[in-house]
């Protein structure tokens, strides 16, 4: 499905597409009382997944449950000839995706600001029991006035709510270059996941690239979870000590060796001048490989013995063949 200017949908009018995301299409519209929002309609390849309903029911349901200046509020759940949709807030600004390729690196004081403001609302999503779980700078936008705004949930999770999984997906939401190593080993994500995140982001606007990189998807999911990154200021070293210090901190591959809160994030933050450094983890990681879960051990444990009868089996063959030859 594809609507271009002037095609209607229910009430409302098409002004122009806005873009494409890995499950759903945005197009800027205009209300009838004339206001403009975005409409978000599934990905066509979606169609037909029960999973995608109740994920837009759960985006709307989070939306409308939620009320800060940096969250654009979910107005409807609509229905039309042209499937399920949302209509949002519209957003002025642009996306911290396209505010970095015209910037990175960033200016410490913007970069910052920009952290803190996420931080913040992280806050008070986690503090009403939301995680996004799909932080990255395409899913920020950046105001004329410097405010940001987080949209996109169609990855959030609302505690308490059960696991929804896409036909064509898996548990391990999020995208590679920001993605924690515990989505990356298929849990589900916490207040920390959207710390990691942050930290990878606020990385990326002071140094003007991700510390994780690799030729492939899989290759960057495998460097989160086996390699270290390169210390900022390696980098760049105009960076202070205890600005460096927060974002390693945000980037442990351990949960429990990173900020537990957001608040705890934004108040280092707005005091990096003053940080003890020496209370900040300093010894190196061991690789994630290591830390298996039981869901991990149950998955390799099936393996070895399906592996084992398929070996079984070609040995009596290779007997039987034999003994008949």
């Amino acid at each position: 499905m594809t609507l271009k200017a002037d095609d209607m949908v229910c009430e409302y009018k098409i002004i122009e597409p806005m873009g494409k995301g890995g499950f759903s299409n945005t197009y800027k519209a205009s209300a009838p009382d004339g206001k403009l929002v975005i409409l978000k309609f599934p990905d066509s390849t979606l169609l037909g997944d029960p999973a995608t309903y109740e994920r837009f029911r759960r985006e709307s349901a989070i939306g409308q449950k939620l009320d800060h200046p940096s969250i654009p509020r979910v107005i409807y759940l609509g229905d039309s000839p042209e499937g399920i949709f949302l209509v949002l807030d519209y957003v002025e600004g642009k996306t911290l995706r396209s505010y970095i390729s015209d910037k990175a690196p960033l200016n410490l004081d913007e970069a910052i600001s920009i952290a803190e403001q996420l931080a913040d609302t992280l806050d008070y999503l986690h503090d009403h029991e939301v995680y996004h779980r799909d932080l990255k700078p395409e899913n920020i936008i950046v105001g004329p006035d410097g405010k940001i705004h987080i949209i996109d949930f169609g990855s959030a999770l609302l505690e308490g709510t059960r696991r929804v999984t896409w036909r064509f997906g898996s548990n391990a939401m999020g995208t590679p270059d920001y993605m924690s190593p515990e989505q990356i080993q298929g849990k589900r994500g916490d207040a920390r996941t959207d710390v990691y995140a942050t930290g990878i982001i606020l990385y990326e606007m002071l140094t003007g690239t991700v510390p994780f990189r690799g030729d492939n998807p899989l290759a960057v999911m495998n460097q989160h979870l086996t390699a270290s990154p390169t210390p900022p200021r390696k980098i760049r070293p105009s960076i202070p000590p205890g600005i460096e210090a927060i974002v390693l901190k945000s980037i442990r591959r351990n949960p429990d060796e990173r900020y537990q809160f957001a608040s705890e994030l934004k108040h280092d933050l707005e005091h990096y001048a003053k940080l003890d450094l020496s209370q900040f983890p300093r010894e190196p990681e061991r690789s994630a490989r290591g830390m298996l879960t039981s869901q991990d051990i149950l998955v390799r444990s099936v393996i070895i013995f399906f592996s084992f009868l398929a070996l079984v089996a070609v040995i009596m063959l290779v007997a039987y063949l034999f003994h008949h030859s």
